[in-house]
């Protein structure tokens, strides 16, 4: 059996709420198993995120926003930007107000990384990538 270490963490009422429907609706008794597994799907996600800026890496970045002149002319900034890694775009209307984008990339990790920051700084909804 693996050794394991009893930790304590504090979260907002609204996050235990929501993991425990998430628990119900996958059949998860044990909050610790969840909550096991989460990390281990985090520090997946973002392992690649570690590795040295000269390392290459590929993979997609996926965002909503909210329709504003303002906001896609920086995010067409943005992209223009980073063109050495973004090898493509795919842009979905979800609605009226909101679209749905995806960019591939490929390139260095430490120009991927600094796209993912300038996104995550932007305030989009859902910012959320696959780094492999």
């Amino acid at each position: 059996m693996e050794r394991v270490a009893r930790v304590s963490v504090t979260i907002p009422r609204d996050v235990l709420n929501r993991l425990e429907k998430v628990m119900k609706n996958a059949g998860i008794r044990k909050r610790s198993h969840a909550i096991s597994k989460a990390i281990e799907l985090f520090i997946d996600e973002n392992m690649m995120l570690a590795k040295s800026g000269e390392d290459e890496g590929v993979g997609t970045i996926n965002y909503i926003y909210e329709h504003g002149k303002e906001l896609v002319d920086k995010l067409l900034d943005l992209q223009h930007e980073h063109s050495d890694v973004i090898i493509s775009t795919l842009h979905v209307h979800l609605d009226l107000e909101r679209c749905f984008e995806t960019l591939v990339v490929r390139g260095r990790m430490e120009k991927i990384r600094k796209l993912i920051n300038s996104l995550v700084d932007m305030k989009l909804k859902d910012v959320s990538y696959k780094i492999l």
